[in-house]
């Protein structure tokens, strides 16, 4: 069903214009639907200047490359589908990129690794960016996408523009405080499972909540999933020496009804990375992207407006 779901909105995106392709990327294969900017009349502006990746990295010229680049990063067990209600949007004032990261969706992981870590995962989103946007890019993230931009950012200051993280994980907090959700993932707690999505969202029937808890709850607890949650590190999670080296503007968009993830994530991102803009959003939960995806376009088509970090003497 997934599949069949995934192959529609393929041909939905190429409807809209986008350009379908894949990067190889730190030795995985990495598949991204990309979207020129929109002009004033709603048509796709012509091309700029800039570089886009060709399949095997190799940069060409860019549709629309005189606009920003924004790369869509999604959460853990989901795919580029999480982000189709705020793509059109965001064409307002980018060139928006939205890959599959390695193992989800359409993307494959390298070759003789049937499931990815998180350290590769994050080793092919800094690929990804530096074949995709060579001149940098603003990256937003949900959920672990938001964990993995910031890692990119503070590896990468050259390649990340700004980022905006979207009710995101990672944070090194105390094992007790992921102790509910890893029962989920692992399929240990079958009634956590069942209000999954009364967690995830704000605004769901409780009849709909039940049956979207049980396809997230499977979805969290296929195999690439309980791999990448078993082979978690100690310097896989976020700590504070990485939050301070973020230098670019950084946007925090927090669901405040989300009851997904620990409530200390967004305290840590509040108290430890600098200069960090909040932006609560009352109405929504774990996904905003989802839930209230024109408030989160708009927060988003800010963020080039931001002023960057100036590093302390």
């Amino acid at each position: 069903m997934l599949a069949v779901l995934a192959r529609l909105l393929s041909l939905a995106w190429r409807r809209r214009g986008a350009r379908i392709a894949e990067v190889h990327a730190a030795g995985a294969r990495v598949w991204y639907a990309e979207f020129a900017p929109l002009g004033p009349d709603g048509r796709a502006r012509q091309p700029a200047g800039g570089a886009r990746a060709t399949g095997r990295g190799r940069s060409r010229r860019t549709r629309g490359a005189g606009a920003p680049t924004v790369i869509l990063l999604h959460g853990l067990g989901a795919s580029s589908a999480s982000f189709f209600p705020v793509v059109e949007a965001l064409r307002a004032g980018y060139r928006v990129v939205v890959p599959d990261l390695p193992g989800a969706g359409w993307s494959r992981t390298p070759r003789g690794r049937p499931f990815p870590t998180f350290a590769q995962i994050v080793d092919a989103a800094e690929a990804f960016v530096a074949a995709t946007a060579p001149g940098g890019a603003y990256l937003a993230g949900n959920s672990m996408g938001g964990w993995i931009a910031t890692k990119v950012a503070a590896r990468r200051p050259d390649l990340v523009r700004g980022v905006a993280l979207i009710n995101p994980g990672g944070p090194a907090l105390d094992a007790r405080d992921w102790a509910d959700l890893g029962r989920v993932v692992s399929g240990a707690d079958a009634p956590a499972a069942s209000d999954l999505g009364a967690r995830i969202f704000a605004r769901v029937p409780r009849a709909a909540a039940r049956l979207l808890g049980r396809e997230i709850a499977r979805l969290l607890s296929a195999p690439p999933v309980v791999h990448l949650v078993a082979t978690l590190r100690a310097e896989d999670f976020l700590s504070e020496e990485e939050l301070a080296r973020v230098e670019c503007p950084a946007v925090l968009i927090w669901g405040e009804s989300d009851r997904f993830i620990p409530p200390g994530c967004r305290d840590f991102f509040l108290e430890k990375l600098p200069h960090v803009r909040h932006e609560p959003l009352p109405d929504c939960g774990h996904c905003p992207q989802l839930e209230c995806p024109r408030r989160t376009a708009e927060i988003l088509l800010r963020l080039p407006r931001m002023r960057r970090r100036r590093r302390a003497a």
